[in-house]
């Protein structure tokens, strides 16, 4: 389950920073907007990303209650 949050996490962020380059291209008023969702865009992916090696690593570690028995 937390590899499907985490792929979803990195997918909004992925949303956020093209939604940031469209405002920052058609918008051009709003340039500090776009600046503002791309960033955000870039902290979603991160913590998506640091999320799903989080629960990769975790899968991969053998479990030691099984191995103990």
């Amino acid at each position: 389950m937390l590899k499907k949050n985490a792929l979803y996490i990195i997918f909004l962020g992925t949303i956020c920073i093209l939604a940031g380059i469209g405002i920052m291209i058609w918008a051009s008023d709003k340039f500090y907007l776009g600046i503002a969702f791309a960033a955000l865009g870039l902290i979603y992916g991160l913590a998506g990303i640091l999320l799903y090696h989080r629960v990769k690593k975790k899968e991969s570690e053998p479990i030691k209650e099984q191995s103990e028995q």
